[in-house]
């Protein structure tokens, strides 16, 4: 037996393949995505040799379009969601969850090529309890070109501009999210599941908080980029509007966890929309990218809106 898994590892290796010879379960959270559910689960199919799938379930909560459907046909067991949200949602899988490492993904995130090869192989090293890749949207290109620049920027690139390589503190959750992640069971069950948020984001970003106080790393590889299906600039608009009304709630759990203040003040957030018509121009410039110059400052406005009206 010690010679096949030798050799095994070796063959993996060679394949350029995470050396975890366990299985592991896929879990994901849906409501009313069938529009993008097809090609999310295709693709994952794809990616992630079954060979190593001990299962594939999905949580609904209660979708009224062809969402469990969907699911089944691509060979997805379905179950309901034992509460409502993506908390109650994330928490219902990880119940469920037989295997060492487990992943979760969401109904729109088109997972990238290469992510099963080189995300997986992160949790062989004993201090890391998480780990995933990035994410940027399909379109428009002007926010996909945004949060290029944002992930680079936090990445302490010189070339963008030195006064952003000390931002590490608001750096530390960034791509800490749930739809492309893998992690090790016990690890998190040990920080008590996902964290119970009365509102559907922040849960990731708690989550990280929680797994470093316990002693334990979310690795984040920038260079594993998966695609994050959106209906064009309306829609990432409304998506900033809404995630401005999550923000204290956000905050009062991060604060509640950490006994610590958000990486983003309440001027802060302010600030930034005062300023956005001219870091607008300035990444647009930086990116190539002239569109960022109106999109910058829609996207400011819109959260500023959200977290004013919360």
């Amino acid at each position: 037996m010690f010679v096949i898994a030798f050799l095994l590892t070796i063959l993996l290796k060679l394949l350029g393949l995470p050396h975890l010879i366990s299985k592991v379960d896929l879990v994901m959270w849906t409501k009313n995505g069938a529009k993008t559910l097809p090609a999310v689960l295709k693709r994952i199919n794809e990616v992630i040799p079954s060979q190593f799938v001990n299962k594939r379930l999905i949580v609904d909560d209660q979708s009224t379009d062809n969402t469990r459907e969907i699911a089944v046909a691509n060979g997805w067991q379905v179950i309901f969601n034992r509460g409502k949200g993506i908390s109650d949602g994330a928490n219902t899988a990880l119940e469920q969850v037989e295997t060492e490492y487990f992943a979760s993904f969401e109904q729109d995130l088109l997972l990238s090529k290469d992510w099963w090869p080189k995300i997986a192989s992160y949790l062989e090293h004993s201090e890391v309890g998480a780990a995933s890749g990035m994410r940027f949207a399909d379109q428009p290109r002007g926010v996909r070109k945004l949060q290029q620049y944002v992930a680079r920027k936090y990445r302490g690139e010189a070339n963008l501009a030195s006064w952003l390589r000390t931002r590490q503190k608001a750096a530390f959750t960034l791509g800490s999210t749930l739809d492309n992640t893998i992690y090790k069971t016990s690890v998190v069950r040990l920080v008590g599941g996902f964290p119970k948020i009365r509102v559907n984001a922040g849960v990731d970003t708690t989550l990280a908080y929680r797994l470093s106080q316990a002693g334990y790393g979310w690795i984040v590889d920038y260079n594993v980029q998966s695609v994050h299906l959106r209906a064009g600039l309306k829609h990432e608009l409304s998506h900033q509007y809404w995630y401005g009304t999550q923000v204290h709630e956000i905050w009062r759990r991060i604060e509640l966890e950490t006994h610590q203040s958000p990486p983003i003040s309440k001027f802060g957030i302010i600030y930034r929309f005062i300023i956005s018509p001219f870091t607008g121009l300035f990444v647009a410039y930086k990116m190539r990218e002239p569109t960022i110059a109106i999109i910058h400052p829609l996207v400011r406005f819109c959260y500023l809106m959200g977290y004013l009206e919360a």
